[in-house]
Formats: structure tokens, sequence, C-alpha cells
């Protein structure tokens, strides 16, 4: 969970007047339908080649799950109000964003998982590529750092923090896989008005392609928190389609398929 923009420290203000104002027109999202399939003969080489690949890195996905279950690194690890994280948990594999070629507010070094720095740098990219501005705000946090933050928090809102943002050891940022958007419009802060951009209508029709799934819907009271449209948590391309076709939230979705924290 992050601070909600108006406390976040150290977020330069906006400087637009070298930029162009984003589109308010949502863009088209949909999906085109997928053609026919070739006669096996027609398909080229190169095709049949980046297929087989595929179809080797997903097998290798689903042979590796079930040994990672009762880890931490767990892709669908269940993080919420009643499963903690223990206070020392770091990921073993944590990367700089910028270094991987994600887009950071300030340019700061942030770090995320391997995988999940790699998809994401798929994710802006795209993003860019339509016209859309995504910046990374917040990432990985340690428990720590969380504690820091739930803390100050707390003291400005009182009991009311806690729809805000998770204790320390129950974020999901410490996972090292949920990261926190942000762009010019807001200021380059963590702040409500993200979710009314072009950019989060972006994020909600394409993230899942790379990976990455909103964490608190709007309307949806079994999170416990409030509506974060910044907020998106990676669990694999394979995963985050599941859940698409599930129709559930995140949290329903993770309490149906996931385990608690085991490391």
């Amino acid at each position: 969970m992050i601070l909600v923009g108006l406390i976040v420290l150290g977020f330069p203000s906006v400087g637009p007047g070298e930029r162009t104002l984003a589109s308010s027109v949502r863009l088209s999202a949909e999906r085109s339908p997928h053609p026919s399939e070739p006669e096996a003969g027609t398909v080229p080489v190169w095709a049949r080649k980046n297929e087989a690949q595929r179809h080797t890195m997903l097998e290798s996905v689903r042979q590796e799950a079930p040994q990672e279950r009762d880890t931490c690194g767990y892709r669908l690890v269940l993080v919420d109000r009643p499963h903690a994280l223990p206070r020392g948990y770091v990921p073993n594999d944590l990367v700089s964003l910028p270094a991987a070629g994600v887009p950071t507010v300030s340019g700061r070094n942030l770090v995320l998982r391997r995988e999940a720095a790699e998809h994401l740098k798929d994710l802006t990219a795209a993003a860019t590529a339509d016209g859309e501005e995504l910046v990374v705000a917040s990432a990985f946090r340690s428990y720590l750092h969380q504690s820091y933050t739930y803390e100050r928090l707390k003291s400005i809102y009182g009991p009311e923090a806690d729809t805000m943002s998770a204790s320390p050891g129950h974020s999901q940022h410490q996972l090292g896989t949920a990261v926190d958007f942000t762009n010019w419009v807001a200021a380059y802060q963590v702040q409500p008005i993200f979710g009314h951009t072009s950019a989060a209508w972006w994020l909600r029709d394409h993230a899942p392609r790379y990976g990455f799934v909103l964490s608190y819907p709007p309307g949806r009271d079994e999170t416990g928190y409030r509506f974060e449209p910044w907020h998106y948590r990676y669990i694999g391309v394979e995963n985050a389609e599941r859940l698409q076709e599930s129709g559930l939230s995140l949290q329903e979705f993770l309490v149906r398929e996931g385990v608690s924290p085991h490391c």
C-alpha cells in the first residue's frame, strides 16, 4: 500500500510547460479477435519456433510453481491483513528499475524482482508507444520502510490510516512485485486524480497482458482498503489471464489460489 499523494515526500512539482496535455479520451483497448489458426504447413519456421519456446516457458512455470508454493517468492503468495511476511524477508533477485529501462520518479533507484521488472519494462514501453506516460513512484519496500510509512500515516489520520496503508509485514510491496504508478497529471505523486487519467484507463485494459493486475479495485470491500488505481501487482501473465477469466478480485483469487507465506 502507499501514502495518499498529498503526504508523499520527495516528489517534484509538475513542470507541464514543456508537456502536451494528455488526451482525456479513453484509448480503445479492445483486443483484436484471434485469427483462425493457419494450416501447419503455412506457418513460418520462425513463428513455429517462437510458439514452441512459449509453450516451453509456460510448462517450466507450471513445473516450478508447486515447488515454490511454500515460499514467499511464489507469485500468488497471499499477503493481506491476516497473512504477513516475516520482518526480515527480502527477495534475493531485486534489480534496479532505472537500470532495467523503467521510468521512476526523479530517476530514483527503485527496485523490483527481476521477472517483474522485465515485464514492467515492456508494459511501460507499450504505454509510451500508445501515447501514455507511466512513471513508477514506489516499488519494493522493506518491513522497516513500511513501518515508517504506516506510522507516519497513522499519526495524521488515526484509525482511518488502516484503510490507506498496510501495517508492516502485510504490504504487497515487501514481496518485490508490486508498484505504484503516477504521471505528470498527478504531479508525479500517488494520489486519486491518477485514476481519472487516460493512463489509468490504459492500465486497466492492458496491464494483465504483461502479468500485472489491479490489487485494490473500486467497490470491493473484501480487500479492506480503499480503491487504489495506481497499485498493481505482478502475478505472471498466465495467472493474470486466469484472474480475468474468473471474474474475481485479486484478493478473492489469492484466497482461492494462494498460500500463506512460509519463509
